[in-house]
């Protein structure tokens, strides 16, 4: 495991638990605990986590995303399942919206076999990415860049996204609640996803099985809100919203 996993994971642990230990950690691990204390130094000083007397909580500015590097790193094979997946769902000629979350990162390699398509993000990487597709014109909203997401917030960005039709949006959010609320933490972020899903036609969502059972602050929408949902999990047997809902499940293989 390299050093970044590793920070990942620490993380990871953080966000279900309130507070860990140096031992804890050391042994969930497999590392001494002078290698638990010499990341927690490291991941403070990105701002990540606070920590004293051998204990760590994550900071509350944690809560505004972690860094897309670490989060490509959470759940890898699950994502790339899951963006292989939404990538099928894409049709020449469509207008897509492509969020900033490290699943919807995902589909961008499987998007070179269309002949004409129109991508609209509000992320910087996969601006970046998307830059050497000829085949694919691609609009960014703007606004104001949060750099540890690398995406465009603020209200140019959703002033521009309020004039535009989506026919597709593929998205993810922090946490899925086990009666189907999806929930999020970052509240720049939330306010642009709020108005994609408004001008989307089609609202799929991506979810990988560490998400399913997570709460957090700010209420997005419901699973009946939406068209699909791709997991790799079995969504259903684990969320259990308190009406049916007519949302087509994929389960990504």
């Amino acid at each position: 495991m390299s050093k970044e996993e590793r920070y990942a994971q620490i993380l990871e642990i953080l966000r279900t638990r309130n507070n860990v230990t140096v031992n804890y950690l050391a042994k969930k691990l497999y590392v001494s605990p002078s290698t638990i204390r010499r990341d927690y130094q490291v991941l403070q000083s990105r701002g990540l986590l606070r920590h004293s007397y051998g204990k760590a909580t994550l900071n509350y500015g944690e809560a505004l995303g972690l860094p897309i590097e670490l989060r490509q790193r959470d759940m890898p094979a699950a994502k790339l399942k899951i963006g292989r997946a939404a990538a099928e769902l894409v049709q020449n000629n469509d207008i897509i919206y492509i969020d900033s979350s490290s699943t919807a990162l995902c589909m961008i390699e499987h998007l070179e076999r269309f002949n004409c398509l129109t991508v609209i993000t509000n992320c910087l990487t996969t601006l970046q990415q998307l830059s050497y597709y000829n085949n694919i014109t691609v609009y960014t909203l703007g606004g104001m860049l949060m750099s540890k997401s690398r995406a465009f917030t603020g209200q140019l960005a959703i002033d521009t996204l309020s004039h535009l039709h989506i026919d597709k949006c593929f998205f993810s959010t922090t946490g899925l609640s086990t009666d189907g609320r999806l929930l999020d933490v970052a509240e720049p972020e939330h306010i642009v996803i709020q108005t994609m899903l408004r001008q989307s036609k089609t609202k799929v969502f991506l979810c990988d099985s560490s998400k399913i059972g997570r709460t957090f602050l700010l209420h997005l929408c419901d699973i009946g809100d939406l068209d699909y949902v791709i997991s790799d999990a079995d969504f259903f047997d684990l969320v259990h919203p308190p009406a049916p809902v007519d949302t087509v499940f994929i389960r990504a293989r």
